[in-house]
């Protein structure tokens, strides 16, 4: 049978909505062992660079963990690195997923194993992305990280809330996704076939901006009972494919 490991490197982050989740529930019913690993493993790299190398040392030493614990993916409580590393763990991240280890920002548990899920069902990385504006049908989702192979292009740029480290502005191929989100108890499962409609930059968002146009159900869905904030983005239509049963 396949271990799955999955570090919580730090806890989530205090503004998170229904980010926690029982340890022992995910292993009985996914099989899947959370490990709490101390932040202090990522924040005693003290201040880097604060630019693109900054970044790998990030990098490098959550590789140095995934091998250390035998990891299959790994969720980084990243705000604390803004103060003590003086960079963020965006770019890192982005690498972990491109080379088939889901990485998810902010402690969030409930993403990660949402993105691990996503990996299985689709064999591509996810984009782990927030609803920031809801108009008619169509929703405009953001974040500072996304893994590169989902970009058509992409720059690198500064973290959004805090205007240092290095942050990705990525641009998607407009078309069909999937948007996945599994609940922290594991007893809701939502996914919904969307179109990708435009990317967009503005300065007061978090830099990956994409456009998404979806029917009254999804947008129903986000306005009235979401789980809670961060969502999946994946490439294609797999609505279909994604079932708790």
């Amino acid at each position: 049978m396949e271990t799955i490991k999955l570090g919580v490197i730090g806890k989530p982050s205090d503004w998170l909505i229904a980010s926690e989740v029982d340890y022992q529930n995910v292993a009985d019913n996914l099989g899947i062992t959370l490990v709490d690993i101390p932040i202090e493993r990522v924040t005693s790299l003290g201040e880097v660079d604060g630019g693109e190398a900054g970044a790998m040392k990030i990098y490098d030493r959550l590789k140095e963990i995934v091998s250390e614990y035998q990891l299959s993916g790994l969720t980084l409580r990243c705000f604390d690195l803004l103060t003590t590393v003086k960079n963020t763990g965006c770019l890192a991240l982005s690498k972990l997923n491109d080379e088939g280890i889901p990485a998810a920002c902010e402690g969030d548990i409930p993403t990660l194993i949402t993105m691990l899920l996503c990996q299985r069902v689709t064999g591509c990385p996810g984009f782990q992305c927030n609803p920031a504006r809801i108009a008619d049908k169509q929703m405009l989702f953001a974040h500072c990280t996304i893994p590169l192979t989902m970009c058509q292009s992409h720059e690198l740029t500064t973290h959004f809330e805090s205007g240092i480290g290095v942050a990705i502005h990525g641009e998607l191929p407009i078309g069909d996704y999937t948007l996945v989100k599994l609940s922290g108890d594991l007893k809701r499962l939502f996914a919904a076939d969307v179109k990708l409609i435009r990317n967009q930059y503005e300065p007061n968002l978090c830099r990956t901006q994409v456009q998404i146009e979806a029917d009254e159900r999804v947008i129903r869905y986000f306005m009235t009972n979401p789980i809670a904030n961060h969502h999946v983005l994946v490439p294609g239509h797999f609505e279909k494919q994604f079932s708790l049963t």
